[in-house]
């Protein structure tokens, strides 16, 4: 039985969408290669954010550290300022460098 149903297209038809089908598969690969950066980089940014967090966390640290050694120096010698170049301490209130909080 013959099929009459079929329709040849011409080349030029068949070329250009051969070309689209191609332009469409070449996207996609960009698409999926875009992706790939997309998730190294937030997996970078999440690093980076966990490294952060660790820094401020110290910084919090130092922070008591430092007030907890004001408190000592100021308990032991009553308030004044010091000189951190020479680690002379003035006492009385002229800088107010180191105060007992």
């Amino acid at each position: 039985m013959e099929n009459n149903n079929k329709v040849q297209i011409t080349k030029d038809e068949l070329e250009s969408i051969i070309a689209l089908r191609n332009q469409i598969l070449e996207n996609v690969e960009s698409v999926g290669r875009v992706n790939i950066r997309k998730h190294i980089l937030s997996a970078e940014i999440d690093s980076i954010n966990d490294e952060l967090k660790n820094i401020f966390a110290k910084s919090v640290e130092l922070d008591f550290l430092e007030k907890e050694k004001i408190t000592e120096i100021v308990s032991k010698y009553g308030e004044g300022s010091l000189d951190f170049e020479t680690g002379e301490y003035t006492l009385g209130n002229s800088s107010e460098v180191l105060k007992h909080n």
